[in-house]
């Protein structure tokens, strides 16, 4: 049967069981699920789950594109709106939990006009590994006082589960846990990892404001914002492309918002680098690659520089932010690495079929390249 098919004939049974049946969804979960747009678009999408609300990451697994960030609220009954976040034009992904497996709906246009139907069911390959959310969010007065500024800090972090090779498991462990705190240590306690981040955070915005709100509390705004929320980009192959989305704000214009990925190799324990990648010299070539696509990504000529058109620089070379995924490999440069801050971050994706003369024959993503 093929597979579009059977995915169909799932989501015919699971629609019937809810007309009877209210959804179960656990208060905090990961679930890895794959599935179609249409007939032929094959996505995957890695959700989160925290309470009532959702974020993911949508990932067009049959085409050359980058990921897409979604995120919104899920209700009691399973129905669900996710749409790009701090964005009111884009798509808009809604449907409904079917089960606690499966979900359905449309991804459409903002205006409705454009709509594509998708079913997901969720979906562990072998290669791929099981996740645990931990999740804590705090509000914190500057002063005992009702119109008092405050410190607001969610953080959302992400680390392995039951696994039959616990010592590649702990490794995982401390590795996410090192990239979520920014600290090279060997804590396994996703707990004291999120409390430690929690109370560095507060105890930095009560020294930093409490004397300046007592001598000008007519000042300019004192609330401080910190969000941590880790992702998962791929999982599978024995590879995990994670990666921390960390927005701060403590005053001025605006706030500042990095993506730091990192991608573990889950058998051999392995973070990855560009040298495990790559066959040796690969800088030289890697650079034009990126800077012919970025181009082209701008519709700018080859002849045109990138530095009169908005850029800090003209040519583009690789950086140690890249990500993994079924389609190719990325680089994420953030806010001010190679363009101003109104430029927003770049993230430039190389398709496979575009570097395969410079990976290596036996390399970790040998298997990414025989299932195209």
């Amino acid at each position: 049967m093929k597979r579009g098919l059977f995915l169909q004939g799932i989501l015919i049974m699971a629609t019937a069981f809810t007309v009877t049946a209210q959804v179960y969804l656990p208060k905090k979960a990961y679930m890895h699920l794959v599935g179609r747009i249409d007939v032929d678009q094959e996505i995957s999408l890695n959700l989160v789950k925290v309470n009532d609300s959702l974020y993911a990451d949508l990932v067009y697994t049959s085409k050359q594109c980058n990921f897409s960030v979604l995120s919104g609220k899920v209700d009691e009954e399973g129905t669900f709106l996710m749409k790009y976040p701090f964005c009111d034009t884009g798509m808009v992904f809604r449907g409904s939990f079917v089960n606690r497996q499966s979900l359905s709906g449309n991804y459409e246009s903002v205006d409705g006009e454009i709509s594509h139907p998708f079913v997901l069911v969720e979906s562990y390959p072998e290669g791929s590994i099981p996740l645990l959310v931990y999740y804590h969010h705090l509000s914190r007065k500057l002063v005992e006082k009702p119109e008092s500024p405050r410190a607001e800090i969610s953080q959302c972090l992400i680390i392995p589960g039951e696994s039959s090779n616990p010592v590649l498991s702990d490794s995982l462990r401390i590795r996410m846990i090192s990239s979520f705190t920014g600290k090279a240590n060997r804590q396994k306690d996703p707990d004291v990892a999120i409390r430690s981040t929690q109370e560095a955070f507060i105890k930095n915005y009560l020294s930093s404001n409490e004397s300046l709100y007592e001598s000008m509390p007519e000042a300019g705004s004192l609330n401080w914002t910190l969000l941590k929320f880790m992702h998962v980009l791929y999982n599978d192959n024995n590879l995990l492309t994670y990666y921390l989305l960390n927005y701060g704000y403590t005053g001025g214009a605006h706030g500042l918002e990095t993506q730091d990925f990192t991608v573990f190799n889950t058998k051999s324990g392995k973070v990855l680098s560009l040298n495990d990648l790559f066959l040796p010299g690969f800088e030289t070539k890697l650079t034009t690659l990126l800077t012919r696509k970025l181009k082209e990504m701008t519709k700018l000529h080859a002849s045109e520089k990138l530095s009169d058109n908005g850029f800090f620089v003209d040519d583009v070379a690789p950086n140690s932010n890249f990500y993994l995924t079924a389609s190719g490999i990325g680089f994420f440069y953030n806010h001010y690495e190679i363009a101003p801050y109104a430029n927003g971050p770049t993230d430039i994706l190389l398709p496979f079929d575009e570097l395969k003369e410079l990976l290596r024959d036996q390399g970790p993503v040998l298997p990414l390249l025989h299932r195209r």
